[in-house]
């Protein structure tokens, strides 16, 4: 994702990375000081002393964070500013419907999608060189 936001900030774009404040610690430790890059996090509502398991975040995710994105686009647009259109991770699905609220396009991004289809395409390799077994 930081990347994708390099890409569009040197296209001439003023990309904004929105994360849950359980990750956003490690997002700004991964971002060059240089960087123009934009990162804010939003409320996650996961509790300090509870565990962070799949779950609770998943549970967060569904019924937390959505709200706190939609506010977060109403402010910039109150500010005058215009959110262009919102490219989330396809794990925040739920991005789908804040952006439709908020009348803003939305396009999902999975940063796996590359490294899987790399890794489907070298099966024919990985059989030819005797890597895997040919199942045909």
């Amino acid at each position: 994702m930081l990347k994708l936001a390099s890409t569009f900030l040197s296209h001439g774009f003023e990309p904004v990375m929105v994360t849950p404040e359980f990750i956003h610690h490690r997002i700004i430790s991964n971002i060059d000081s240089k960087s123009n890059n934009s990162c804010i996090s939003i409320p996650d509502g996961l509790e300090m002393d509870k565990p962070r398991d799949f779950f609770a975040i998943e549970k967060a995710m569904e019924f937390n964070m959505p709200i706190h994105l939609e506010g977060l686009v109403q402010k910039f647009n109150e500010d005058g500013e215009v959110v262009a259109c919102m490219i989330f991770d396809l794990l925040a699905s739920w991005a789908i419907e804040v952006g439709h609220v908020c009348g803003v396009p939305v396009a999902g991004f999975w940063p796996a999608m590359l490294a899987t289809y790399q890794l489907i395409a070298a099966i024919p390799d990985m059989v030819r060189i005797g890597l895997i077994s040919d199942a045909a």
